[in-house]
């Protein structure tokens, strides 16, 4: 049967910018772990400009004291710290466009399947309150509950453009093979994800705990930062066993029982190797001294956890649905639809 243009054209939009998003949550991490979140000073331009400065000798010579009137704490000008934040601002713009056009090509959706639209249209109007969010992160000065919470906004407009590119491309998954997996599995998987947004919030506030002490330790004596560190940390540590576990199994269930299935045999198999990655990376963060390279990428990878974590859900959801032609061929259909539907 011949593909729609239209869904191609929205497959590949959504594809790339689900992509481009994630790509923003890494260099997002970048900037943390780098100090540059204060880079620019300012929002939106950057030391009063559209495009920043590369020497100090452009700004006036009482800069810093202007932007201190302004209610700034870090004003000093430092070109690799304002660059990458400028960077990541851009990628931002870049991915605001890429939304609004997969909102563009959702309209396609409008008579055949308005949740489709609607996924689009919120994730979009989502993506322009991250920006506002991100602009009260920096008037703020970083303060840690708002960074906090920029972070669980990006997980919810990864999800939302996740949902929207699989309802889009539900007919295909009404093929994939779900018959042998347990009617239990739906809801394990859906506590994964609960865990898995829980570990990442812990583990942001792990950040902003680091934040705080290498700022005491004037970003000096590493090896004192992970006994300086709170109880969360430990926790958050500790928890890592369970989600461990949880996906282990999970990822055990896709590769027994979903031999007919392709896409979601390749996804479990990634996820297990997401999970196991970025639980390495915690242990080498406690063991080698909050290495800098290590604290976006733990982060960046716990993210595409959860996105995989949501796709796999979606799918089964998808594979399951009463549909004539998967009641025929899986008599327990309606235990598992049933199952994820509540």
């Amino acid at each position: 049967m011949h593909e729609p243009r239209v869904v191609r054209r929205f497959r590949f939009m959504g594809v790339l910018t689900v992509i481009t998003v994630y790509t923003l949550i890494l260099v997002g991490g970048v900037v943390r772990a780098t100090g540059s979140g204060m880079g620019c000073p300012d929002w939106p331009t950057c030391f009063g400009s559209w495009i920043p400065p590369t020497r100090e000798s452009q700004l006036p010579e009482n800069y810093q004291q202007i932007y201190a009137d302004r209610g700034y704490l870090e004003t000093e000008f430092n070109v690799r710290k304002t660059w990458t934040e400028y960077m990541n601002r851009l990628l931002g713009v870049a991915t605001g466009i890429l939304i609004f056009l997969t909102l563009i090509f959702s309209v396609s959706y409008w008579r055949r399947d308005r949740g489709v639209f609607y996924f689009s249209l919120a994730s979009f109007l989502l993506v322009a309150f991250q920006g506002w969010l991100g602009s009260r992160v920096v008037a703020s000065n970083l303060m840690p509950g708002m960074i906090t919470a920029h972070m669980i906004v990006a997980q919810i407009i990864v999800g939302m453009l996740v949902y929207a590119i699989t309802r889009s491309q539900k007919t295909i998954f009404y093929n994939e093979d779900v018959a042998g997996l347990p009617p239990v599995l739906p809801t394990v998987l859906k506590v994964a994800m609960g865990m898995t947004l829980l570990q990442m919030a812990m583990g942001t506030q792990v950040r902003e705990a680091v934040d705080i002490i290498a700022h005491h330790y004037n970003y000096g004596s590493r090896n004192l930062w992970v006994e300086s560190l709170p109880l969360i940390f430990l926790v958050h540590r500790s928890f890592s066993s369970i989600i461990l576990f949880t996906n282990l199994w999970l990822v055990w269930q896709l590769w027994r029982h979903c031999r007919g299935s392709r896409v979601l045999r390749r996804v479990g198999i990634g996820m297990a190797g997401l999970v196991l990655t970025t639980i390495l990376l915690g242990v080498a963060m406690d063991r080698m001294n909050m290495p800098a390279f290590a604290q976006p990428l733990h982060m960046w990878l716990a993210s595409l956890i959860f996105g995989a974590q949501f796709f796999v859900f979606m799918v089964i959801r998808y594979a399951s649905q009463d549909t004539p032609a998967n009641v025929e061929k899986r008599p327990q259909a309606a235990d598992m639809s049933r199952t994820l539907h509540h």
